[in-house]
C-alpha cells in the first residue's frame, strides 16, 4: 500500500512527520530520507531513515509513495522538488486539519500548511511552498513556488509573495505589495511598499538592509 516518505531529518522533518500522520493516519509515513549515509538504519520520532533519495527512488517509484519536502531553505527545497520529479516521484502535499483553508485556495504539490494556519480564500499556493504555525494568509494572496512563511505572518489581501522569497516570524505586509523573487523580510518587520526581487528588508516600517526605502 502507498504511503509517503519526508526528505530531511531536522526540525521541520520531524514536524511534518506529526502532521502527515494527523493528516493521514497512523502508519502512513514509512520514514525519512536523508543524503547522510551515517544516518541510514537510525531511528527518527520512532521512524527509520531509509537512505538517499536517489537510491531509495525505484522502490519507491514501485510502491507508489509520495515524498514530502521538509526542509526550510528555499533554494534547497527548489532543488529538491526537481530532483523528486527527475525520479518520476509524486510530491506529497501535507495539509494539517488543523489549518483552516478557504474557499476557492489552491495548495500546491508538495507544500506544507501547518497547524493553526488560516488561508482565507481564493488563496493560490504554489509547490513546495511552507506555510508555518499560526500564519494568516488574506484573501488572493499568491504564495510562489517554494517561497517560506514563517511562523505568525499576517499577510493581507493581494499580497504577492514571489518564488524562495523567505518572510521571517512574526512579519506583517499591508494589501496588495508584491515581495520580489528571492527576497528576505526579517523577522517582526512591518512591509508597506513592494520588496524588490532579492532584496533584503527589516523593521517597522521594513527598509532594505543598508538604508534605502523599500
Amino acid at each position: 500500500m502507498a504511503g509517503l516518505v519526508i526528505v530531511g531529518t531536522g526540525g521541520m522533518g520531524r514536524e511534518a512527520a506529526g502532521w502527515a500522520t494527523a493528516q493521514h493516519g497512523e502508519g502512513a509515513v514509512r520514514g525519512f530520507l536523508d543524503a547522510d549515509p551515517e544516518r541510514r538504519g537510525t531511528i527518527v520520532v520512532g521512524l527509520p531513515v531509509l537512505g538517499a533519495l536517489a537510491e531509495m527512488a525505484d522502490e519507491l517509484c514501485e510502491r507508489g509513495d509520495e515524498v514530502a519536502i521538509a526542509i526550510g531553505a528555499p533554494l534547497a527545497r527548489t532543488r529538491v522538488l526537481g530532483e523528486v520529479r527527475a525520479l518520476r516521484l509524486r510530491p506529497s502535499t501535507v495539509l494539517d486539519p488543523r489549518a483552516v483553508i478557504g474557499p476557492r485556495t489552491s495548495v500546491g504539490e508538495g507544500s506544507i500548511i501547518c497547524p493553526g494556519v488560516i488561508l482565507t480564500c481564493d488563496v493560490t499556493v504554489e509547490d513546495a511552498v511552507i506555510v508555518n504555525y499560526g500564519a494568516l494568509v488574506g484573501h488572493d494572496c499568491v504564495l510562489g513556488e517554494a517561497s517560506f512563511i514563517a511562523p505568525g505572518v499576517h499577510l493581507a489581501g493581494n499580497v504577492t509573495v514571489g518564488a524562495r522569497a523567505d518572510i521571517g516570524i512574526g512579519a506583517s505586509v499591508v494589501q496588495g505589495v508584491t515581495i520580489g523573487e528571492d527576497a528576505v523580510v526579517g523577522a517582526g518587520a512591518v512591509v508597506i511598499r513592494d520588496v524588490p526581487a532579492g532584496a533584503k528588508v527589516v523593521g517597522v516600517p521594513a527598509r532594505p538592509i543598508g538604508g534605502g526605502a523599500a
